[in-house]
């Protein structure tokens, strides 16, 4: 990766008058804020399906795009928008059931005028697939899991005379994957005409309510008598989470998968190669060695180790030109774990926040970067720089770190951790729209193990207007970011 600056922002924290980001103009406009500060970088976060909290960790599908993030206002009139009410103070839940309602209604609109075919054939791997189990799910108000068994095989009898009888819905559904993917292809485009570079993130797990589960039922540990998952996906105690959590993911089948040289895989990075310039591995380890706690077990005491694929996976990726990934190496880091990350070749991640626990040897401290890395004061899963230094210890040992007075404000400090991190040996650094901001932790993104106040952010409308834009740019040009 060339060395550069960027900034971590999900699309749906995008200023937007209806609450949540998406493609519209204010993506563009977040776009030319920063090709103005010299930024080269736009992390965004999975593009993919949010789940009922707005977590785009938990997609239905590995592969489709999240029709929320669709511009509506660049198709409708405001006339014809303001009929569905969308408005920034609806709960994620009713917002959807109204904007599901405003696509609905461009469908009909834009349908009969639009030509579809080549963007079905370019993704006839998984569209068809993922607009079918949308429709089941919609009429059997269930997930996968809870599927009668006359339609858990996509090749049944009934699933295919079910097909038959529901062909509008299922195109309506394939429709806005096409309407996703033009408006993403329009953003990114535009971004790298700036000179800016997309990453993005795959998690590393499906969901239990996905089409992946669905359609390619024999990639994942399978019960063959209860037709449920044998294992789960979860993590022991770390950073996050001391009491280790339990993710609820179901696992894949590494054996099956290799034997087939891990196709799957291999189709899924390469459809998302095209989403971004980069990709970030969430939860690296585990492809190492993954941890799974039995299905339907409620903590992680009978949690085990499994070994994962290793090197195989990413020499596939290899034999594929795959070369665009970063590893999401953070967590209980092992020997094996830091080998198997030297061997692909992958960047890791450094994070200024894990630094400043006492340990002079700390691998997340500023001065031990390495070049091969994207470094960090936080991610999305941190809380923000300023609700950071709320401990005290840990400002203290910060301000001792920089040379700073323990008694000088937040802001400061905040605006010191930043120009050390753009000042590190790694190639990329990242800074959240938040620590820029120097806002506190009422502005954090998502808090790991718990379920309510997440996923709500939403940017300023008057970010660029801040004045530590100006520094912020000096920063990046005269640091040959």
């Amino acid at each position: 990766m060339e060395r550069g600056c960027g900034i971590l922002l999900p699309v749906s924290s995008l200023p937007n008058k209806y609450g949540f980001g998406c493609f519209s103009d204010e993506a563009y406009e977040f776009v030319d804020y920063l090709e103005e500060l010299g930024m080269k970088y736009w992390q965004v976060l999975p593009l993919g399906g949010v789940d009922a909290v707005g977590s785009p960790y938990s997609s239905v599908s590995a592969f489709a795009g999240e029709p929320l993030y669709i511009d509506i206002e660049s198709i409708l009139d405001e006339e014809e928008i303001d009929f569905f009410k969308l408005s920034s103070n609806l709960p994620l839940a009713e917002f959807r059931k109204r904007k599901t309602e405003a696509l609905r209604y461009v469908f009909d609109k834009l349908y009969y005028s639009t030509n579809i075919d080549k963007f079905i054939e370019e993704n006839e791997e998984w569209v068809y697939d993922y607009a079918v189990y949308m429709v089941l799910k919609d009429e059997l108000g269930v997930n996968y899991s809870n599927f009668p068994p006359e339609y858990k095989n996509i090749d049944s009898d009934q699933t295919i005379e079910f097909i038959k009888s529901h062909s509008e819905e299922i195109i309506y559904y394939i429709f806005l994957q096409y309407l996703f993917f033009k408006q993403w292809k329009e953003l990114k485009a535009y971004a790298n005409s700036k000179g800016i570079k997309i990453i993005g993130d795959v998690p590393i797990y499906c969901s239990m309510d996905s089409v992946d589960m669905y359609a390619n039922t024999k990639c994942f540990l399978m019960d063959e008598d209860t037709g449920k998952p044998s294992y789960v996906s979860g993590v022991p105690g770390d950073y996050f989470n001391p009491e280790g959590q339990i993710w609820n993911n179901p696992l894949y089948d590494y054996e099956y998968m290799k034997m087939r040289n891990y196709q799957w895989w291999v189709q899924r990075i390469k459809h998302q190669s095209k989403l971004y310039d980069f990709i970030r591995i969430d939860h690296f380890r585990g492809f190492e060695s993954y941890f799974a706690v039995p299905y339907g077990d409620t903590d992680i005491s009978r949690g085990r180790w499994f070994k994962g694929p290793g090197i195989d996976l990413f020499d596939e990726f290899k034999k594929n030109r795959i070369h665009n990934l970063i590893a999401e190496d953070l967590g209980e880091i092992t020997d094996d774990v830091r080998e198997l990350r030297k061997k692909s070749g992958l960047a890791g991640m450094k994070v200024m926040q894990f630094a400043f626990d006492g340990d002079s040897k700390n691998i997340h401290l500023p001065h031990e970067y390495e070049k091969n890395s994207v470094a960090y004061l936080g991610t999305h899963d941190n809380d923000t720089f300023m609700g950071f230094l709320k401990d005290r210890a840990a400002k203290n040992r910060i301000c001792e770190y920089l040379n700073l007075p323990f008694n000088v404000s937040d802001e400061i400090v905040t605006h010191m951790a930043i120009e050390n991190i753009i000042s590190t040996n790694s190639n990329v650094s990242i800074i959240t729209m938040q620590d820029i901001l120097c806002e506190g932790s009422e502005a954090r993104i998502n808090t790991p193990g718990t379920g309510d106040g997440n996923w709500k952010y939403r940017l300023n409308p008057n970010y660029a207007k801040n004045k530590y834009n100006k520094y912020l740019k000096y920063l990046i040009k005269v640091k040959n970011r």
